[in-house]
């Protein structure tokens, strides 16, 4: 079937097809943002944005104090881990090409990740990157097609558990 592209044409019922647009991307935005959090997030959520590569979607690798692993290759073939107890993601780690989208890893922790990326001096924007507060411990270095990086949530890490012991950076 084929449409009239005049342009006078409008689909049924939208008077204002850019109002339809925002309408649609915003929803979409809205619903997609929960499911994209890692950190401080619920665990396999970066299921949504790569392939399993270490074990199926229902299957979790189990590590010692009850922190189970996951692993995920995204489309940029990026490889991501992600520790989680109790259903929830306290630590993440990252090695690849390029730096995965820090939004989407960092979930609720973003803004302050964000607010830190912008008070840093415009001179170390090669420089790795450390970021350390009571919220939230960033490390990412690497070069062109060679990044690597961790984060983690310290009030998050079960009592006991050094983050060394599962390779991210403390």
């Amino acid at each position: 079937m084929k449409f009239p592209l005049t342009p006078n044409h409008r689909p049924t019922g939208s008077s204002h097809p850019g109002k339809l647009l925002l309408a649609a991307t915003t929803l979409a935005f809205c619903c997609a943002s929960p499911t994209r959090a890692a950190l401080g997030g619920p665990a396999g959520a970066l299921l949504n944005i790569g392939q399993t590569v270490t074990a199926p979607i229902h299957q979790l690798t189990q590590l010692p104090q009850g922190v189970q692993r996951q692993t995920v290759v995204t489309s940029q073939n990026v490889t991501i881990t992600e520790f989680s107890r109790g259903g929830t993601v306290f630590a993440l780690r990252w090695d690849g090409p390029i730096i995965p989208d820090q939004s989407q890893l960092l979930g609720n922790y973003f803004p302050e990740y964000a607010a830190a990326m912008q008070a840093r001096n415009p001179r170390m924007r090669n420089a790795p990157v450390l970021i350390q507060s009571n919220a939230l411990v960033v490390h990412v270095q690497g070069h062109m097609r060679s990044f690597s990086g961790s984060a983690y949530a310290p009030t998050l890490v079960p009592a006991g558990l050094s983050v060394a012991t599962l390779g991210v950076d403390p």
